[in-house]
C-alpha cells in the first residue's frame, strides 16, 4: 500500500522517538545518580536496559493512541520491529557474555541463561505488555450497544457473512459488493477517499458477493446519493463481468469507454455505442419491431398505442384541463404513427419517427386536412376511429392537442438524436442473440430536457424481448443509471412483472426513495420492492430514506443498565438494574453519519439485513487491469 509523505514521517516516527529514548536515558541516569551512595549509583545504572525497553514500548504505545486508526497497525509494526531490535541488541549483548562459561564444568546453556541480566529479562516483559496493549489499540471499537440474550422487543441483526457467501457466491455473474463488514473495520472512523489508498482498508482485497440471478424476480435496485460511486462500485464492475447483453444508460457518458474493450474480449462480442455527438455512433430504428408481419394485426396496434406514450412526458398533474390535453396528444401521436407503420404511402425505410415528426412539424391546418384524407383512405379500423377524434375537433382544442404532441417530439428535430433512432446499423431484436452489448451515452442535461430519447430507446429493447417470446440465448441486463431522469414508464413495470420468463433483468439506480415514489406513487414504489430480488442502499444522505432503512432492518432488543444512589447522613448507597429495550438494528442518524460511501445495506426477502462493502473497481486489481482509464478518476493524493 502506497503512503503519502506525511503519512511515512508519521508511521517511521516511533524509531525516531526509540532512538531518542536510548540517547537520553543514560544522561537521565548520570543526572539522578548524583549525591548517590555507590550501591545506589550501582543499581540505578543497572537498570538502564530496563528503562530503555519500557519506556520505548510506553512512548510508542501513547504515540500510536494519538494517531488514527487506520495508521495504528503499521505504526505498531515498526514500533514493535524497533522494540523488536533493541532487545535481540541487549540479548545478544548478554550471550556474548555468558558464552565463555558454556562447557566449563558442565555448564550448558539452559543452566547459564538462568543468569541473564534481570534487568533485562524484566524489560523484554514489560515492554512486551505494551506492545500487546498496543495490538489490541489498533483494531476498531465494539458496538457499545449491548445486545440482550432474549429478544423480548425484536432478534433483527445482520446477515453473517458465511450466510451471505452462500447467497452471494464470489463467481457469480453481477457484481453486487465485497464480502467483509465496513463498520468493523480498521478504516470505519475515517471518511473514504478514493486518491488515499490508506483509507481504504480490507475494500478490494476480500472476496466479492456476486448475483447469479437464480433467485426472485431477478431485478435489482441501487439507492445511492449523488456522487456515491454508483457507476463504479456496481455499474463497471457487473459490465465487466456479465456473460450477457447488457443494455447500459449511461447519462454521465464515462462507462463504454472504460468497458468497451474488456466486453469485446468476452467471447467477441458486439459492442454498440449510441453517442449522438460521436460521427461513428452506431443507430436503429426503434420501431423496428413493430414492423413484424409475423405479429398479429390487433397485437401490432397495442403495442403502437402503448409505445406512443413513451413519447410524451408523463408528468402527473392535478389540473385536469392539462391531463386532457395529454391523453388527447397520446390519442393523436397514436394515430400517425399506426398510420406511418400501416400506410401503403411510405416505403419500409420512411418507416420511422422521423416521418411522424415530419407530419407533426406541418401547421395545424394540414394537419387537419392530412387526418381528414386518412380517415377517408385509410382501410384500417383502428385508424380511422382514431383519426375521427380530430376531424370533428374544435380548432381551439386541436391546437393545444398539438401543441402538446409538438413539444413532445421537439427532440426529432435535432438531426444527431433523430438519426439515432432511425438507423438501419442493426435490429433491436438482436440483443436476444446474447452477443451484442448497447450503451447509451445520452447526456443528463439532455435527457432532462428531452427524456423521450431514452424512453424509446430502452423501450425498443424490452419490446423487443418481449416479442421474441422466451426465444433468447441469455438474459439481457439493463442497467439504467440515473433512471428517474427517464420519468415514468408504464414498460418498466410490465418488465419487472413478467421481464423474467421474456429474459430480461433490471438494474435500475436511483440517488432516493423520494424519486421512485415521485413517478410511481406510495403504492407503486411498495410494488418495487416487493417485486426486486434485493435493494441496496449506500451513500445515503435523504432523512426519509434513511428512516425508511432503519424501519426495514427492524428492532433488536439490548439491556440498559441503570444506576441509583441515596444520599443522606449516613453512607451513600448505590444499586444498579438492567432492563430490556427496543432499539432499531440501526438508527437513521447512523445510516447518514456513521456509514462510509464504500459500505452499503442490503435487503432481501426471507433473511436479514446485509450490511457489506461495494466493489470499487479501481480498487481490485483484477478489475483495473481489465478496465481503460476513467478520464474522471481522481488524482492519487501527493501529500
Amino acid at each position: 500500500m502506497k503512503y503519502t509523505k506525511t503519512q511515512m514521517v508519521l508511521i517511521l516516527t516511533p524509531i525516531a522517538l526509540g532512538a531518542l529514548t536510548i540517547f537520553l536515558v543514560p544522561y537521565f541516569l548520570l543526572l539522578i545518580t548524583n549525591g548517590l551512595k555507590s550501591n545506589q549509583i550501582y543499581w540505578t545504572l543497572r537498570s538502564e536496559p530496563l528503562l530503555v525497553l519500557a519506556l520505548t514500548a510506553a512512548i510508542s504505545l501513547l504515540y500510536s493512541l494519538s494517531q488514527k486508526l487506520h495508521l495504528r497497525k503499521i505504526i505498531t509494526f515498526v514500533s514493535v520491529a524497533f522494540f523488536g531490535t533493541i532487545s535481540l541488541y541487549y540479548i545478544w549483548g548478554e550471550i556474548k557474555r555468558l558464552s565463555p562459561y558454556v562447557g566449563q564444568q558442565g555448564i550448558t546453556w539452559s543452566y547459564a541463561l538462568q543468569f541473564m541480566d534481570p534487568m533485562i529479562v524484566f524489560g523484554i516483559i514489560i515492554g512486551g505488555f505494551f506492545s500487546i496493549i498496543q495490538f489490541v489499540t489498533t483494531s476498531p471499537p465494539k458496538n457499545k450497544v449491548k445486545r440482550a440474550k432474549k429478544g423480548v422487543f425484536g432478534e433483527a441483526s445482520w446477515m453473517n457473512l458465511r450466510e451471505a457467501a452462500k447467497i452471494f457466491p464470489a463467481n457469480g455473474q453481477i457484481v453486487v459488493g465485497e464480502r467483509y463488514r465496513v463498520d468493523q473495520d480498521n478504516v470505519c472512523k475515517i471518511p473514504f477517499a478514493p486518491g488515499n489508498k490508506t483509507t481504504w482498508g480490507k475494500g478490494g482485497t476480500v472476496p466479492l458477493l456476486t448475483f447469479n440471478l437464480d433467485f426472485g424476480s431477478t431485478h435489482m435496485i441501487f439507492f445511492a446519493g449523488s456522487g456515491g460511486y454508483k457507476t463504479t462500485s456496481t455499474v463497471v464492475p457487473t459490465c465487466l463481468t456479465y456473460p450477457g447483453s447488457v443494455i447500459c444508460l449511461d447519462p454521465s457518458t464515462e462507462v463504454a469507454p472504460i468497458v468497451k474493450f474488456a466486453r469485446q474480449k468476452m467471447g467477441n462480442r458486439n459492442v454498440i455505442v449510441l453517442d449522438p455527438n460521436s460521427l461513428l455512433t452506431k443507430s436503429f430504428n426503434v420501431i423496428d419491431w413493430l414492423l413484424d408481419d409475423s405479429v398479429p394485426h390487433t397485437q401490432r396496434e397495442a403495442n403502437i398505442v402503448s409505445f406512443s406514450k413513451l413519447l410524451l412526458t408523463d408528468k402527473k398533474s392535478d389540473n385536469s384541463s392539462a391531463e386532457y390535453f395529454s391523453t388527447q396528444a397520446h390519442n393523436l401521436l397514436t394515430a400517425l404513427l399506426a398510420h406511418v407503420i400501416f400506410s401503403d404511402e411510405y416505403e419500409d425505410h420512411e418507416r420511422n419517427l422521423k416521418t411522424l415528426r415530419g407530419i407533426l412539424s406541418q401547421s395545424e391546418t394540414a394537419i387537419v386536412n392530412q387526418l381528414r384524407m386518412i380517415q377517408e383512405t385509410t382501410p384500417s379500423p383502428f385508424i380511422r376511429e382514431m383519426v375521427g377524434i380530430f376531424t370533428e375537433m374544435a380548432e381551439q382544442t386541436f391546437s393545444g392537442v398539438y401543441t402538446t404532441a409538438s413539444k413532445d417530439t421537439q427532440w426529432l428535430s435535432l438531426s444527431n438524436y433523430a438519426d439515432l433512432v432511425c438507423g438501419d446499423d442493426f435490429a433491436s431484436s438482436d440483443i436476444a442473440n446474447g452477443n451484442i452489448d448497447v450503451f447509451l451515452n445520452l447526456p443528463a442535461s439532455i435527457l432532462n430536457s428531452y427524456p423521450a430519447i431514452g424512453r424509446v430507446i430502452i423501450g425498443a429493447f424490452l419490446n423487443a424481448m418481449v416479442i421474441a417470446d422466451g426465444n433468447y440465448k441469455k438474459r439481457v441486463l439493463f442497467v439504467l443509471d440515473e433512471v428517474d431522469l427517464l420519468g415514468y414508464m408504464n414498460i418498466l413495470e410490465e418488465a419487472r412483472d413478467r421481464g423474467r420468463k421474456y429474459g430480461t433483468s433490471l438494474m435500475l439506480f436511483y440517488q432516493s426513495t423520494g424519486q421512485l415514489v415521485n413517478h410511481f406513487g406510495e403504492s407503486g414504489a411498495r410494488s418495487w420492492f416487493e417485486s426486486c430480488s434485493f435493494v441496496s442502499y449506500a451513500a445515503i444522505k435523504d432523512l426519509q430514506t434513511a428512516k425508511d432503512i432503519s424501519e426495514r432492518c427492524g428492532q433488536m432488543t439490548v439491556e440498559v443498565t441503570g444506576m441509583s444512589k441515596s444520599r443522606g447522613l449516613s453512607l451513600g448507597k448505590s444499586s444498579y438494574n438492567i432492563n430490556y429495550q427496543q432499539r432499531a438494528l440501526i438508527l437513521p442518524h447512523e445510516v447518514i453519519q456513521e456509514m462510509r460511501q464504500d459500505e452499503q445495506i442490503i435487503l432481501m426477502q426471507g433473511h436479514p439485513p446485509l450490511r457489506c462493502g461495494r466493489a470499487i473497481y479501481f480498487r481490485r486489481q483484477e478489475m483495473l487491469a481489465a478496465a481503460a482509464k476513467n478520464r474522471f478518476a481522481p488524482k492519487a493524493q501527493k501529500n
